[in-house]
């Protein structure tokens, strides 16, 4: 894992649950699913029934049943698997791989690699348009700009490449498929990219180290994690420009909204996933982990989902009291 910390530039983390504190949302460990080695990004099946893990270090994805909370099998994902993403039928899952330029294409029902794109550079994370026709690939490129590839899911080629800021990490898409959302952790801005036409619309500077990045389930705004500045900044989506920056913990690296528009933030540096309200008031703050990496939540938000690199496990909590 000595590459992905040189080039990405992660997270130091220690800790277990403290006790629960006086809170209308209580949180409890539900249990910590061991997985491969380094396991990363992660993504839930449009039920909820399985999480899909990438394990960076043993070149493999983990299938973990959410409902007994085992890992139930593991593929072959190719050469340091790093974003994952699934089509909407849940047919195929693609998998990005962060030093061979690669994007594996995995039949949704055998788990086999049908297929490998080539991409160059260093690709990141990987999102699927709604409809699931096309896959957009955040890509670090080659040298200081950084990239994000269009790939038709038909013919799985490479239709377009527009280039963005330094070290896009991670990709978000607009509910209509409409407007494509890259921050760069390298440049410290938001590059907002018309996923039709394939142009970049705007350019935003937000915080420093843009890491994460969630829509609100509305699709009015965007949240973007600042790690260099331990704040949220909050993007107007209608007006395409940052309104107002929210005060998190150390180092957040990654985040998700639930249906309800509550906020999950990973907070490296201060060991912590924290919890804020849909008005972005922190509600709970939870120590976790040795060093979690990202944070999926349960469709019907009863439990989150959060990955932890060094302990190769997957750490369940049972979620109370929202809403």
């Amino acid at each position: 894992m000595n590459e992905i910390k040189k080039t990405i530039g992660l997270w130091v983390i220690a800790a277990c649950l403290p006790p629960l504190a006086a809170s209308p949302v209580q949180v409890s460990q539900v249990k910590k699913v061991k997985v491969g080695k380094a396991p990363n990004f992660s993504v839930l099946g449009a039920d909820g029934r399985y999480l899909f893990v990438t394990n960076f270090a043993s070149d493999e994805v983990s299938i973990v049943n959410t409902a007994t909370n085992r890992e139930e099998k593991t593929f072959y994902a190719g050469f340091k698997p790093l974003g994952i993403a699934i089509s909407p039928g849940g047919d195929r899952i693609y998998v990005t791989n962060f030093q061979s330029g690669l994007v594996k294409v995995v039949d949704g029902r055998t788990h086999r690699i049908t297929d490998d794109v080539k991409v160059g550079g260093m690709p990141t994370d990987v999102v699927v348009s709604p409809r699931g026709h096309t896959i957009y690939v955040a890509n670090y490129g080659r040298g200081r700009i950084g990239r994000v590839d269009f790939i038709d899911t038909a013919s799985h080629r490479v239709t377009k490449s527009v280039e963005v800021g330094v070290r896009p990490l991670v990709a978000a898409i607009s509910p209509l498929g409409e407007q494509l959302y890259i921050p760069c952790a390298g440049s410290n801005d938001l590059y907002v990219i018309d996923a039709n036409e394939g142009r970049v619309i705007k350019e935003i500077p937000v915080g420093i180290g843009p890491d994460g990045i969630a829509l609100t389930p509305d699709g009015e705004r965007l949240l973007v994690a600042n790690s260099g500045t331990n704040d949220l900044s909050v993007v107007d989506l209608l007006d395409i420009e940052e309104t107002r920056r929210v005060r998190v913990g150390e180092q957040p690296f990654s985040l998700t909204v639930n249906d309800q528009g509550y906020v999950f933030v990973v907070e490296s540096g201060s060991r912590t996933i924290s919890i804020l309200s849909p008005e972005l008031n922190k509600v709970r703050t939870i120590e976790v982990g040795k060093k979690p990496i990202d944070i999926q939540v349960s469709p019907d938000s009863r439990f989150v989902y959060v990955t932890d690199e060094k302990e190769n496990r997957v750490m369940v909590l049972r979620i109370m009291g929202l809403g």
